[in-house]
């Protein structure tokens, strides 16, 4: 999932648990029924929040690294004439 695959998901989630909890009717004569629903959402809202933001991160990508070794070649000076041989790196 990319980031604002996540991020619509979430608000999504997040709308949908709002929208639960506040389209249940409430009678004003139950007081105990209406503070025990809000509670219910707040906890529920909190809790989902906890487990959306403590999801574990994309696992680590490896690459090959590049084949590599010494060779020793031979060095001109800027004649054309050999003055010896120096070790190179050489990478596939």
């Amino acid at each position: 999932m990319t980031l604002s695959i996540k991020k619509t998901a979430l608000a999504t989630l997040a709308v949908a648990t709002l929208v639960t909890s506040l389209s249940a009717p409430a009678s004003a004569n139950d007081g105990a029924a209406v503070g025990a629903g809000i509670a219910a959402g707040i906890l529920g809202g909190a809790m989902i929040g906890a487990a959306a933001a403590n999801a574990a991160p994309p696992a680590p990508v490896y690459y090959d690294a590049p084949e590599c070794w010494m060779e020793r070649r031979p060095m001109y000076d800027e004649f054309g004439n050999y003055i010896g041989r120096r070790r190179v790196r050489v990478c596939r």
